[in-house]
């Protein structure tokens, strides 16, 4: 990893701060619950995933919308002390910066509720604007935190620029379904994967039927869907093989942002022109070191304290795999 080349990344999503409180458990309606550890952060599906590739060395550009108010004007400096190019991050006066509600339990599990606020701004006129910006991208990430007229707006153009498309498909929704048809990568977490399918979020997959449900999705039209099954492994289902790509064992703290830290790894990976193998195992390296700290963004890794990372847990740095990579160069 980290080697001469170095692909153009283009994240196009959402950002909402994070405002974070710990519970014993979530409580019912009409209930007030005395909690702790109360923080203030920086977060958003589209905003994490391109902090995760910067800090690995992915050069790295933004589209997104924030509001005209603190939390915008701290999501800018935020993203320009990554590295990250901000020049076409819009701003609106209409709404209020996004943000995202997180609980943490005992267990560090959370549950999370996002007002999308100015993220509802970022339209497809404006994404289709960006054709120019989108052409020059080696690799284009999206999610669901923004309106899904928008997502599939910058997909057409990723799919007519012949661009590598990493889908997460996250919060999930059944409108997603239909944009798969334009993707090359998606990557569901189990409880999406279940839900992309029609069925309850909490039901409990086997091997075998998270194949399944994978297989499903692979013919609505991407060409690799990657299931991401925390402590588990990742599920690499393509239309010629499956494969379970281990993860390891590590003392997690905080699970918020694992799947943003796996994706903004994939999508450098990808960007430097490695094997599908190579990539989810750094993909899930990035993902475990990212659970062993606390709040998201102090979470996603620099390329030397990953390196450093594997040493300490006796986690392999690479894998043995084919050369030649499964992605567009």
């Amino acid at each position: 990893m980290n080697t001469d080349k170095k692909g153009k990344i283009l994240s196009i999503g959402s950002y909402n701060v994070g405002l974070t409180c710990r519970a014993g458990r979530t409580p019912a309606w009409g209930e007030t619950l005395i909690g702790s550890d109360f923080s203030e952060s920086y977060g958003g599906k589209g905003s994490n995933q391109a902090v995760a590739a910067a800090r690995l060395g992915g050069d790295v550009t933004f589209i997104g919308c924030v509001g005209m108010d603190k939390y915008g004007e701290d999501a800018l400096s935020m993203l320009r002390d990554n590295g990250i190019h901000t020049n076409y991050i819009k701003q609106t006066s209409d709404k209020n910066t996004g943000v995202g509600i997180i609980l943490l339990n005992e267990h560090n599990d959370n549950c999370i509720i996002v007002d999308l606020g100015a993220n509802s701004e970022l339209t497809a006129e404006y994404v289709e604007s960006m054709e120019l910006v989108i052409q020059e991208a080696d690799v284009v990430i999206f999610q669901l935190e923004t309106p899904v007229e928008t997502v599939r707006a910058g997909m057409q153009l990723a799919k007519k620029h012949g661009k590598t498309i990493i889908f997460n498909p996250a919060p999930a929704n059944t409108a997603a379904i239909d944009l798969l048809q334009h993707v090359t990568i998606t990557n569901p977490n189990e409880s999406e994967l279940l839900l992309l399918n029609g069925k309850e979020s909490d039901f409990a997959l086997t091997d075998i039927e998270c194949e399944k449900l994978a297989r499903n999705l692979l013919r609505k039209g991407p060409d690799i869907v990657l299931v991401t099954r925390g402590e588990k492994d990742c599920m690499v289902v393509t239309p010629e093989e499956t494969m379970q790509i281990p993860v390891y064992p590590v003392q997690a703290k905080d699970t918020t942002g694992a799947g943003d830290a796996f994706t903004g790894a994939l999508a450098v990976a990808i960007a430097e022109g490695k094997s599908l193998k190579e990539a989810v195992h750094f993909a899930n390296l990035t993902g475990s070191y990212c659970v062993t700290h606390q709040s998201v963004i102090p979470g996603l890794p620099t390329f030397n304290q990953l390196k450093r990372f594997s040493i300490d847990n006796n986690i392999p740095w690479e894998v043995a795999c084919e050369e030649k990579s499964v992605f567009k160069s």
